[in-house]
């Protein structure tokens, strides 16, 4: 004989619905208090700031994804993050780096991006954050740039399994070139910090 399923209280649906709005309404007061408000600002810092309010959002009990767009024709951003909170909305703190302008808003929706910020991919959050933590609790100071290859190698992963569970084969292509570029614009702004500390150094004899 089947068990009969326990039927959901109305009050208590209510209730819960009550409680995820006023969770997800103070995770968009906090997200526009550290909004960032200068493109400056935003450079550099789309992903550690997307990472922290996932953070936050897993502490409201909120259920989020981190969101992703390769960024073409762009010399200044490979990619682009975001929080997404439902299918077709994102928390974007650094959105002032999309279109240059400053928004009294903190929620946007995703079908809104430019042209130029190409099919976005998802991301499971629970990995992610795991590695962050962890480079957060051992480096008092600046996060090392190491923390970033080691969050993209996990999305790249993330990137391949989707594809094969899905059978769509030219993700994998579009995931991998993503990647490539990332790597490309690690491996420079690596090597231009580098030449710098090698420049101040010969300056300091």
């Amino acid at each position: 004989m089947k068990k009969r399923s326990k039927a959901v209280s109305p009050i208590s649906s209510f209730q819960d619905s009550q409680k995820k709005n006023q969770s997800l309404n103070k995770l968009i007061v906090a997200a526009k208090r550290v909004r960032v408000t200068t493109v400056e600002q935003a450079q550099g810092t789309c992903l550690t700031m997307s990472l922290e309010l996932c953070m936050l959002a897993e502490e409201y009990g909120i259920p989020v994804e981190l969101v992703m767009w390769p960024v073409k024709g762009d010399p200044a951003f490979c990619d682009h993050w975001a929080v997404r909170i439902n299918p077709l909305q994102v928390i974007d703190l650094t959105r002032i780096q999309v279109d240059g302008r400053l928004s009294s808003n903190v929620v946007f929706d995703i079908a809104d991006y430019p042209a130029n910020y190409k099919a976005h991919r998802t991301y499971n959050i629970g990995p992610l954050l795991k590695e962050y933590s962890f480079f957060k609790s051992t480096y008092t100071a600046k996060l090392p740039p190491v923390m970033i290859k080691n969050i993209r190698n996990l999305m790249l992963k993330q990137d391949i399994s989707n594809v094969n569970h899905f059978r769509n084969f030219p993700g994998v292509t579009s995931a991998l070139l993503s990647y490539l570029r990332f790597r490309l614009f690690f491996y420079l702004s690596e090597l231009e910090e580098r030449l710098l500390r090698r420049r101040d150094a010969l300056k300091s004899r």
